[in-house]
């Protein structure tokens, strides 16, 4: 039987809930992010913030530790060197702009492939010469959109609608108008042509829910305010999660941090946060608590030892958007009962980063705001990025009709570079649309909607 003493938190809890998609969704960002057109072949090359450089030891090569590219700069010529899929450029400059194949290497690359850190590297070498020409890469140092378009715009009209869509992209690019229509994560932005300024757009016009649920476009519906599809996103995006736990849960348990625990402030609440682990650790007064795996835990010690929390501070649910840990404000105390010790967690889709908000009246994923990685010295990891990473809206088709089976699907492409936390070797990890970490490396929460292909 559940504590009576605990029906007034249950009750607060609800109440928090409820906030959770209604005031607190209006602090989204739905400022436009940068977004790139081309009519060229090109590459898009994202490094979170200016280059963070690290020193390969007993080499003079130094590796970019915040892009998901294999970047590295030699310090005797000052030469930029990439590794892409087996083949290696080079340029004298880190920026947007063409690179030229190469077969020449300093020689300290020849030190990378003997090392077992450096398997990528290994399989390389010696450098082998590309048959064609590398495509141009724009390189950008913030959230950022790389929308192809295979040669000129080729338009096509959509019946029953004054909607016409570009046909020879990937993207789902509308004309209406006059204005230029994109999706982006679940939001919308308008321009007059590809290259001024995009806007967000804060009505859509009606001709967009009138696209036949049978066409190829239909999948944009989902984020289409007032559509079925739509709604049937926001009950799904409400649909919670549950994880139970005993209370004696935690002992295994175990954060690690670069050094010493270090925690910085959470803008506009009294709480603290860990910035050197990635896990998502708060601190409350002189208390500590950890979410993971859809359920918290609490110790004296930022360190642990842990143990499954059956009482969370309310300033917890007030951690905006802004910062990287908001996510964790949609996971709740469900229940504890005392005669079992069954502690219940309840989680609903804003713990993976997708929001409903009655601004747009839609499901849209990611903040929209911006989270610079951490990186010190050796460490690097990245917070999960709204744009730039494949956030896109993505209902299946039956051969029966059309069928919405998920929230949103995120397409996990980013493959990062983490160096473990005693700095001694190099490992790769990869997440998805939440920061978690399990065994030390991250790991994709369970969910019924999620449908990301895990690359």
């Amino acid at each position: 039987m559940v504590k009576t003493g605990l029906h007034r938190f249950r009750i607060t809890a609800l109440l928090l809930l409820l906030l959770a998609f209604t005031d607190v969704h209006s602090q989204l960002n739905f400022h436009p992010p940068r977004i790139v057109v081309s009519n060229e072949p090109m590459e898009l090359m994202l490094i979170d913030g200016p280059p963070s450089n690290v020193p390969i030891q007993g080499t003079q090569i130094e590796f970019v530790v915040n892009t998901d590219w294999d970047v590295f700069k030699s310090q005797q010529s000052g030469a930029w060197f990439i590794l892409k899929e087996g083949y290696w450029l080079t340029s004298n400059m880190l920026n947007s702009g063409d690179w030229r194949n190469t077969t020449e290497l300093p020689r300290d690359f020849m030190t990378l492939q003997v090392s077992s850190d450096w398997p990528s590297v290994a399989a390389s070498m010696p450098p082998r010469k590309h048959p064609t020409r590398p495509l141009p890469i724009t390189i950008s140092y913030e959230p950022t959109e790389l929308v192809l378009i295979d040669g000129e715009t080729r338009l096509e009209a959509i019946a029953g609608t004054g909607l016409q869509f570009v046909a020879n992209t990937r993207n789902d690019l509308f004309l209406f108008d006059g204005r230029y229509y994109i999706l982006l994560s679940g939001r919308w932005f308008a321009n007059q042509d590809f290259k001024g300024q995009w806007a967000n757009v804060k009505k859509l016009p009606a001709d967009f829910a009138m696209i036949p649920a049978d066409h190829s476009k239909a999948r944009v519906l989902a984020s289409v305010p007032g559509t079925p599809q739509a709604e049937q996103a926001i009950a799904e995006a409400k649909k919670p999660q549950y994880a139970r736990l005993s209370r004696d849960a935690g002992g295994n348990v175990k954060v690690p941090y670069v050094g010493e625990p270090s925690f910085v402030p959470i803008e506009a609440t009294g709480l603290l946060r860990a910035e050197n682990s990635p896990f998502q650790v708060i601190q409350h007064n002189n208390f500590y608590y950890l979410c993971y795996e859809g359920a918290w835990y609490s110790s004296a010690k930022p360190e642990g030892p842990w143990q499954v929390a059956t009482e969370l501070p309310e300033a917890i649910y007030t951690i905006p958007p802004t910062d990287p840990a908001y996510n964790v404000t949609f996971v709740k105390l469900e229940s504890f009962d005392d005669s079992s010790g069954e502690v219940a967690y309840k989680s609903t889709s804003g713990y993976y980063s997708r929001y409903y908000t009655p601004y747009t009246r839609t499901v849209v994923y990611g903040t929209g705001w911006y989270y610079p990685g951490y990186y010190n010295r050796y460490s690097y990891w990245r917070y999960p990025h709204t744009y730039g990473y494949g956030g896109y809206r993505s209902p299946y088709y039956y051969p029966h009709g059309y069928s919405h089976s998920e929230t949103y699907r995120v397409n996990t492409r980013e493959k990062d570079w983490e160096w473990n936390l005693d700095g001694t070797k190099r490992q790769i990890y990869s997440y998805g649309p939440a920061n978690y970490v399990g065994s030390g490396t991250y790991k994709m929460p369970e969910s019924d909607n999620y449908k990301g292909d895990g690359r």
